[in-house]
C-alpha cells in the first residue's frame, strides 16, 4: 500500500510539474504573441499616419514653404493625425548621391563619410562599384569582358549589395545620403542637399563646399518662398511618434500624375517603416 501511494505521488508530482512547464509555456507564447501584436499595430500605425502626413505636408508645400534649417529647399511640417504626431521632411532627390552616376571621388567620400571604413577601403569600393556598373568584370584570364547590360544599373540601393565589398551594414549607413531608380535624375544639386550632405561635399571638395555654403547662405537669407517643380522627385520622410518610438516611414514622390488619382504627384518607391533614433 505504502508502495502504492509512494507511486502515485510521484505521478501526481510529475503531472503538477509537467501542467507547470505547460502553463509557463503558454504565459510565454502569450507574451510573445502580444508584444508580436503590438509591433504590427506600430507598424501599422506608422504607414497610415506617415503616408497621411506626407501627402498633407505634399499639399502644404505645394502652396509654397519657407526654407527650415536644413537647407534652402527643404520644407518641415508637423501634422497630427488623430492620437500621432508626425514631423514630415521633404527634400529634392537630386540633393542626394546618385549612385548611378556618382564620380569614383564621390563614392569614395561616401562609404568614408558616412559608411565609416578607411580611406583605402572606401577607395576599393568605390571601384568595385564603377567597375559593376560600367558593366565590366574580370574573367578567369584576366580580360574583361562585357556583362549582360541590366546589371550596369542600379534600380534600388539594395541592388548594390550585389558588387563586392558592399554589405549591409554600408547599405545602411550610406541610405540617408544616397537614391538609386530609374525615375532619378542623375545630376546632382548641391543647393537642393540637406545639410548633411555638405559635412559630404566638405569631405571631397573643401573648394566647392565653400563656395556652395556661401550660395546656400545667399538663398536662406533672402527668405525667398520655394514651390514644388514639376517634373522633379522628392524624398518625403516622416517621422511618426507612437508606443515611446519613432517610425520612419520614407517615400520617393514624383511630380507627376497618374492615371486614377487625383493627386499630382505619384510614389516611385515606398520603403517599410523602422525604427529610428534608438
Amino acid at each position: 500500500m505504502k508502495r502504492q501511494r509512494g507511486v502515485a505521488l510521484a505521478i501526481v508530482v510529475w503531472f503538477i510539474a509537467g501542467m507547470s512547464l505547460l502553463v509557463a509555456g503558454i504565459v510565454a507564447s502569450a507574451k510573445v504573441d502580444t508584444k508580436t501584436t503590438q509591433l504590427y499595430l506600430a507598424r501599422a500605425k506608422a504607414v497610415a499616419a506617415g503616408d497621411g502626413a506626407i501627402t498633407l505636408a505634399m499639399v502644404e508645400r505645394r502652396s509654397g514653404f519657407d526654407a527650415a534649417g536644413g537647407g534652402p529647399m527643404v520644407s518641415e511640417s508637423r501634422q497630427r493625425l488623430g492620437d500621432v504626431e508626425v514631423l514630415v521632411r521633404i527634400i529634392p532627390a537630386a540633393g542626394f548621391v546618385d549612385v548611378n552616376n556618382a564620380s569614383p571621388e564621390m563614392l569614395q567620400g561616401l562609404f568614408h563619410f558616412a559608411g565609416g571604413m578607411d580611406k583605402g577601403e572606401a577607395q576599393m569600393v568605390a571601384a568595385s562599384v564603377i567597375k559593376w556598373r560600367s558593366g565590366l568584370a574580370d574573367d578567369t584570364a584576366g580580360k574583361r569582358t562585357r556583362l549582360r547590360k541590366e546589371k550596369g544599373r542600379f534600380y534600388s540601393l539594395e541592388d548594390m549589395l550585389r558588387v563586392d565589398g558592399v554589405t549591409r551594414t554600408l547599405l545602411d549607413s550610406i541610405r540617408d545620403y544616397a537614391v538609386a531608380g530609374s525615375w532619378t535624375s542623375g545630376a546632382m544639386d548641391w543647393s537642393s542637399a540637406p545639410e548633411s550632405m555638405m559635412n559630404l561635399l566638405s569631405e571631397v571638395n573643401p573648394g566647392q563646399a565653400d563656395a556652395i555654403g556661401r550660395r546656400r547662405a545667399s538663398m536662406a537669407s533672402a527668405g525667398s518662398v520655394g514651390r514644388l517643380r514639376g517634373g522633379g522627385v522628392y524624398r518625403a520622410d516622416a517621422l511618426v511618434s507612437y508606443g515611446g518610438r519613432t517610425w520612419l516611414r520614407r517615400r520617393w514622390l514624383k511630380m507627376e500624375s497618374v492615371r486614377g488619382s487625383a493627386l499630382p504627384w505619384q510614389a516611385v518607391r515606398t520603403e517599410a517603416p523602422r525604427v529610428v533614433g534608438g
